[in-house]
């Protein structure tokens, strides 16, 4: 079997963190640090948009790095966050939030499955089809960070409503080119990093504001046969 170019090292390596900071997650999970295990997994979702960024940069995009990139999804955004939420929000559910949080898992999974049979890792597609599980693991996350303030009956209500997203044929943005709705998904991204380090429903609305006024933009460019060049990647 021939070896592959070393330059395949580097995104592959980038992966390869993103799974140890999910495992490191949920060790900090099993440790009752919610906190910590939300900010190892905005680690592993930084580390996620990077690794894309690195392939293409290098020239490095491969079926591996797709496979692995995928594994890594698994881990960090659906087994971690799924793990997370039962532990911290929905334990006194009991039998329920066992079964909430197990269908976010296999609907992320189901997410990830499909994403892999149909796209191709040498191309961007500029939508997706349903909501990303990175994008569902950081509401996943906001609620662990709210959970004082958020009853663990709505947080089984919005664990399930994004399970069923991930799962849909919504169409989505996706993080790419220099367009208008790159730069407006960059600046959610730093309102996102604001929920995280100053949770409060004031951090939390203006984001979910934002990521209205990205989806009415892309919307509005899309019928106007707006197209962005894709130079940026985020895994899916």
């Amino acid at each position: 079997m021939p070896r592959p170019p070393v330059r395949l090292l580097a995104p592959n390596a980038v992966t390869a963190a993103n799974i140890a900071s999910g495992f490191s997650a949920m060790l900090a999970t099993a440790d009752g640090r919610y906190e910590l295990a939300v900010y190892l997994l905005v680690l592993a979702i930084t580390l996620d948009i990077c690794d894309g960024l690195v392939a293409r940069l290098l020239n490095a995009t491969s079926d591996f790095g797709q496979e692995m990139d995928s594994f890594s999804d698994a881990v960090s955004f659906g087994v971690a966050p799924a793990f997370l939420l039962q532990r911290a929000i929905l334990e006194p559910l009991g039998l329920v939030g066992i079964v909430v949080s197990v269908v976010y898992l296999l609907c992320g999974i189901l997410r990830l499955t499909r994403f892999v049979l149909t796209t191709d890792a040498h191309d961007k597609a500029r939508r997706t089809d349903g909501v990303p599980i990175p994008i569902a693991a950081g509401y996943v996350m906001a609620m662990v960070l709210m959970r004082d303030e958020i009853p663990p009956a709505a947080a089984a209500v919005v664990a399930v409503v994004f399970a069923v997203l991930m799962i849909s044929h919504w169409k989505l943005p996706n993080l790419k080119g220099r367009g208008v709705v790159t730069l407006l998904m960059l600046v959610g991204i730093g309102n996102y990093f604001a929920v995280v380090f100053r949770p409060s429903w004031a951090t939390i609305v203006w984001w979910n504001v934002w990521n209205v006024v990205i989806l009415v933009v892309a919307r509005a460019q899309e019928r106007r046969g707006v197209d962005a060049d894709p130079e940026l990647e985020t895994s899916d």
